[in-house]
């Protein structure tokens, strides 16, 4: 009969045997999902290939070596993707370029270096002498895309903090406008009231306008002592209508410049943990770009 000690002795090795057993079975699995994460690498199945190498953090976070080598196909992944994302749209902005500069044919462009950061534009057909002492909606744009409509009011002092705009029995208007958007002055018996709407702000009224440009449309300055109505003129809806367009062409510009810009900063991390030449890349890169 079999003494207690040697029991345990057997019961120790059949349990170290299933440990090794398990722990082999887990490194084959492992090496599995790399082997997978590779093959979907070669073929540029960029997310498959990360799903894979996921499996292998969660499922085995033991095994410190074959994470390690996830990491480094990671990276490997992250590398190229920020390479097609470079290539892509530094190509895109060579085009959305143009687009916004023929869009901008019919606005100035103004920036005072000294005092501004970002420039601005305006409609050239709104900057005549007669402009000065009318009532009008001026769009003026910066060069981030930011649409800003200003209600420009000559008169008597109203007070007001909304427009409307309607035809045909529809309308569109602002939100009230903030305090700090209304502002007036007087000057030799005149008064002006200029009030800005941007954003959310602005509530439809820029495409109400825009979609109607060819038909008769009456703004309405409310909000104040009483409300002044009076119908636009066709450059000023040309004025609206445009500026939508141009500030939709900067903001897409804008966009792909930050991705320009992530990708770059991507692809000098990865490059640093694959131990790469980040600039050899980046010009190699940029290069394909401008042949294509």
């Amino acid at each position: 009969m079999l003494s207690r000690q040697t029991k345990l002795k057997g019961l120790f090795f059949i349990v170290g045997l299933l440990l090794i057993s398990c722990g082999n079975s887990d490194q084959q699995k492992a090496q599995d999902y790399l082997n997978k994460a590779q093959v979907y690498y070669n073929q540029s199945h960029y997310n498959q290939a990360k799903l894979a190498l996921d499996s292998i953090s969660i499922l085995f976070p033991q095994l410190i070596p074959m994470r390690q080598k996830a990491d480094t196909m990671m990276y490997k992944i992250e590398l190229q993707e920020a390479k097609r994302n470079l290539q892509y749209a530094d190509s895109v902005l060579v085009v959305k370029q143009q687009i916004v500069d023929s869009l901008a044919h019919p606005f100035s462009y103004s920036k005072d270096t000294k005092y501004d950061e970002i420039g601005q534009y305006t409609y050239k057909a709104q900057q005549t002498t007669a402009d000065a002492t009318r009532t009008f909606l001026k769009p003026t744009i910066d060069e981030t895309g930011v649409l800003t409509i200003m209600s420009i009011y000559c008169g008597a002092p109203i007070g007001h903090t909304t427009v409307k705009a309607s035809t045909n029995g529809v309308f569109a208007e602002t939100l009230p406008a903030a305090k700090g958007d209304c502002f007036s002055y007087s000057n030799l018996g005149k008064t002006w009231e200029n009030v800005n709407f941007t954003g959310k702000a602005i509530n439809g009224l820029v495409t109400f306008i825009g979609n109607n440009v060819k038909l008769p449309i009456t703004i309405s300055l409310e909000g104040g002592k009483r409300t002044v109505s009076y119908l636009m003129q066709q450059k000023d809806k040309e004025a609206i209508a445009h500026a939508y367009y141009l500030s939709e062409a900067l903001k897409e510009v804008q966009q792909l410049k930050l991705s320009v810009l992530q990708a770059k900063q991507t692809i000098v991390i990865t490059s640093g943990h694959l131990h790469l030449d980040a600039r050899t890349i980046l010009q190699t890169v940029e290069g394909k770009t401008t042949i294509n």
